[in-house]
């Protein structure tokens, strides 16, 4: 019986994958929001300079200017919801490559993990992840007081040690 039958039969939904937002790829957007924008603006300029009475076609522009720039403030507050950059902000001192922001993220958002479940969760974030590296970037990050290792019980459980929502309440770690 193929595995779709045997699914409905038993009532059990597979998990679904969680989807979630690509930060860098929101930045390159929010870039390119920014010089389509520019054009935009340059253009009506050079139409109500060629022709004043094309300034009624300008309309259109118009509400395309105010649409993109609604989008790039939606853009612009996604990257707000990323707790490494938020981090980063909040602390310049710390500066986060795309793993460790990744690292960051998933712990923030998640809580506690082990380093198995971190490379696993780091998987589903972009797609791919070496449990080695994984490992090598959390030992420097607690070295530089970013996570710390709590006791887990069986085996070795990391988590944030800067708390992001009390450092951007002004309280420092």
């Amino acid at each position: 019986m193929p595995p779709e039958k045997d699914q409905e039969r038993s009532g059990k939904d597979e998990p679904k994958e969680e989807k979630t937002i690509n930060f860098d790829a929101i930045v390159k957007l929010n870039d390119k929001l920014d010089k389509t924008i520019e054009r935009i603006e340059r253009l009506e300029k050079k139409i109500e300079l060629m022709s004043p009475e094309l300034e009624d076609a300008t309309g259109s522009l118009n509400m395309t200017l105010a649409i993109l720039r609604t989008f790039q403030e939606v853009t612009n507050i996604a990257t707000i919801f990323s707790p490494s950059k938020w981090l980063m902000r909040l602390r310049p001192d710390i500066n986060l490559n795309a793993i460790e922001r990744v690292i960051v993220d998933v712990l923030t958002r998640e809580g506690p993990k082990n380093i198995s479940q971190l490379t696993a969760a780091a998987r589903i974030e972009r797609g791919s992840a070496s449990r080695r590296i994984i490992r090598e970037k959390v030992n420097e990050m607690i070295e530089e007081g970013i996570l710390e290792e709590v006791d887990g019980g069986t085996g070795r459980v990391i988590k944030m040690r800067i708390d992001i929502k009390e450092l951007s309440n002004g309280r420092k770690e």
